[in-house]
Formats: structure tokens, C-alpha cells, sequence
């Protein structure tokens, strides 16, 4: 799996110096590069011999233009041999065309408090939850120095001081009270022109939502506690 930051690339294969074996207009060996699909991400896209397509098979010259949104799902490389003779699996080159921007890192620690488990931390994009569906009581974002009220949550479609935004690393929500209805997220300028904030919410009954960028995290049926949650604020 591998997942490349926001770009333009080149994918092409390093020569084996083997002879490849056809089989039905495929060389192997080879390598299949595809996109893994996340909630709040958006595949790649890939141009291969003049088409865009989803999945794409390299093998002897062959190369693909990989185009990586802001907050973009991650890559899969599969390498393929064929056939009893001994084959080397063949390696990737990926090559970055575009011009390198130097965004510096938002980092980021959830700290959610959870019904019966009290206050537990997690990192940027993994799941705020525990393996039993106790839902989210209260939750606050440490983050980034200097970064502190560019970032904002609240707890949207609600009354509206309890759904005010309110700024890192503020908390929203009450240790031990009811459970959160739901979540969203949002960036500030200046930081809002170079990152965008993507995430996702469980709740018990409806499922996951996701959202970006201020977009409400709410399910849709009444009295369904939120018990999951996982955000990350990625270079645009």
C-alpha cells in the first residue's frame, strides 16, 4: 500500500533484464497499481496509453500518469509472476513531476471521552472508538503549535450555542453527560487555503458518515449516539 501526498507522478517500472512471458496481451512479470477506497478520500486518477482508467497493468516499457487529489485514497501496487520458471518480482519507480510544495505538517491527537472508558487518545485519521459501542461523550483536538483557532468543531444541527464552532483545543460535549449527535469540522484562512480538514463519523444505528471541510457529520435518525469518529487536516 502506499499513499503519495498531493501531486502529479510518473510510474514506471525499473528493467529486469528477464525475458517476459505474454499472456493475453499481458507481460509478466508485472505490476497492477489501483486506488483503495476510504470514506473522506478520493481515488487517484490514472492515465495509461492514452485512457483513464481505475486499475492499471505495467509490465516491460510501459508507464502510467497518476494524478493524487488533496486527501486521496491510497495505492495499491500488486506485483504478478506467471508461469514455473524462477521470475524477480519487478520494481516501481514513482517519479513526482509537479513542483514540490513545502506545506509543513498539522499535527493532530483526538482526545475523546467514552461512555465507561473514560478519556482515551488517538492519532491523526485512526479511529476515536472502542471495540464495544459505547458512544462519544465529549471530544477536543490537540494540535500543532500555532495552529490552535484554525481549527474548529461543533456539533451541528443543534441548538445554536451548543452547536457554535468552537476553536482547538477547546472541548465540546460533557465527560459522563449525554452522547454527541454528531460532528464537523472546519479550517480557518490562512491555514484553510493550504490544508483541508477530511473526516468521518459511526453512529450506532445509521452507519458512517463523512464529510469535509465544515460538511455535518449527523445521522439521520433521531437518538442515534455518535460512537465513532476520525479526522485528519491534509495539504490541499
Amino acid at each position: 500500500m502506499l499513499q503519495l501526498p498531493e501531486g502529479l507522478y510518473l510510474a514506471a517500472l525499473k528493467p529486469t533484464g528477464q525475458a517476459p512471458t505474454l499472456i493475453n496481451g499481458v507481460a509478466f512479470p508485472a505490476a497492477q497499481i489501483s486506488s483503495i477506497p476510504q470514506p473522506g478520500t478520493i481515488p487517484p486518477s490514472m492515465l495509461y496509453k492514452g485512457h483513464l482508467a481505475p486499475v492499471v497493468w505495467l509490465s516491460g516499457l510501459d508507464v502510467a500518469v497518476i494524478t493524487v487529489p488533496a486527501g486521496g485514497s491510497p495505492l495499491l501496487v500488486t506485483n504478478y509472476l506467471y508461469g514455473p520458471e524462477l521470475q524477480k518480482a519487478v520494481d516501481l519507480e514513482i517519479t513526482r513531476l509537479d513542483r514540490v510544495q513545502k506545506i509543513p505538517p498539522v499535527g493532530l491527537i483526538v482526545h475523546a471521552h467514552i461512555q465507561q472508558m473514560g478519556e482515551l487518545k488517538f492519532a491523526a485519521g485512526e479511529w476515536a472508538a472502542t471495540d464495544a459501542p459505547f458512544w462519544i461523550e465529549a471530544l477536543q483536538l490537540e494540535v500543532s503549535p500555532g495552529i490552535g483557532q484554525l481549527l474548529q468543531y461543533r456539533v451541528p444541527g443543534v441548538s445554536t450555542s451548543d452547536g457554535a464552532w468552537t476553536p482547538a483545543p477547546g472541548r465540546i460535549g460533557v465527560p459522563g453527560g449525554p452522547p454527541l449527535a454528531g460532528i464537523a469540522f472546519r479550517l480557518l484562512p490562512p491555514l484553510s487555503e493550504s490544508h483541508r480538514v477530511v473526516y468521518a463519523a459511526r453512529f450506532l444505528r445509521h452507519g458512517e458518515i463523512s464529510g469535509m471541510d465544515g460538511e455535518p457529520c449527523r445521522s439521520p435518525q433521531a437518538q442515534d449516539p455518535m460512537i465513532a469518529v476520525r479526522v485528519a487536516v491534509v495539504p490541499r
